[in-house]
């Protein structure tokens, strides 16, 4: 059988792809626009690419025909920023909800089994942490304080009742902040991660300034693929939601750090005034219990050497498929 990955061409789909199709995984991209020639020409070249919009049944119903698709795994958003937010307000919440309803009615005729929805941290806004200092699925309260963390509660909450009345098993996952491997501009994501952006300069010889020094539970996407990729896998108790974030704080200037070891000359410093870094979170926040993560999987992801992962991601946005994906 296939697994079927809508959203698939953009950063954290393609490394869902790379996670399943090195499992043995038989795959079917669905995304707009069709991944880079020099992906499809290599790794990616043994998944089958439909291209099709989710808000869109028949573009839906055609990616269903195109194998024989018993799970899904929706990873298909458009992650706003505040501009974005205000002036299309209508196209944020006819992806992120009216996409994943579609993608559930077409699922439904599909005889499709299991979905898989993609969530966000987002959705707990800016909700306080609990008494051990971390976010919980069942007990912290969900206050999305953006369209986007809005949009992707409801999508998440609808994946599980239409899961209900289908017939289906569905799982939800509340994604942490990513940055690594396979992250590129796609227009979907106007703010790319602080981790891209500090890289980019350094790259090209510019100090980097932060307005902050950014503390979140930031995971390095292959190793949330992964865990992704396990979760499709296993038996999960019914309806469940799962946190999935990096485990402990880390900073964007604890990036810096590590790439100052790692790129001669590299210069960075921290001023609100004059930052070239843009973040998406207007606050810190705190990180996410994975405690259910690791009792379904047997593991949970862990970013707590930033030097390694700097000296691998370096190494990928100087490599082919970096450049392909980034520029040179």
């Amino acid at each position: 059988m296939t697994v079927l990955l809508t959203g698939a061409t953009g950063f954290v789909g393609l490394n869902i792809a790379r996670a399943l199709l090195d499992r043995g995984e038989r795959v079917v991209l669905f995304a707009p626009t069709p991944p880079p020639e020099a992906l499809s020409a290599g790794w990616l070249g043994a998944a089958r690419f439909i291209s099709g919009d989710v808000r869109v049944p028949d573009d839906l119903d055609r990616a269903f025909a195109a194998a024989a698709i018993d799970r899904v795994i929706h990873a298909a958003a458009l992650t706003p920023d505040m501009r974005a937010e205000a002036e299309q307000p209508e196209v944020i919440a006819e992806v992120n909800l009216g996409g994943t309803l579609r993608l559930m009615q077409a699922a439904r005729r599909a005889g499709v089994r299991r979905v898989l929805g993609l969530s966000s941290v987002a959705v707990y806004g800016h909700a306080a942490a609990e008494a051990d200092g971390r976010l919980h699925e069942e007990s912290t309260p969900t206050r999305p304080a953006a369209l986007y963390g809005i949009t992707k509660l409801a999508a998440e909450q609808a994946v599980h009742r239409l899961g209900a009345l289908y017939g289906m098993e569905t799982a939800a996952v509340r994604l942490g902040p990513c940055f690594g491997a396979r992250e590129h501009p796609t227009g979907m994501r106007p703010l790319l991660s602080p981790h891209w952006q500090c890289v980019e300069d350094a790259r090209a010889g510019r100090e980097c300034v932060l307005p902050r020094a950014m503390a979140a539970d930031w995971i390095d996407a292959e190793a949330a693929a992964g865990a992704i990729a396990d979760l499709l896998a296993l038996p999960a108790p019914e309806r469940a939601t799962f946190n999935l974030g990096g485990g402990a704080l880390t900073t964007a200037a604890a990036w810096c750090e590590a790439l100052v070891a790692l790129c001669p000359g590299f210069r960075w410093r921290i001023d609100p005034e004059a930052a070239t870094v843009r973040y998406g979170l207007e606050r810190d926040r705190a990180p996410m219990d994975t405690t259910r993560l690791r009792a379904a999987t047997g593991r949970a992801p862990l970013t707590d050497d930033l030097p390694g992962l700097a000296r691998r991601y370096l190494d990928w946005r100087n490599g082919p498929e970096g450049i392909a994906l980034c520029g040179a």
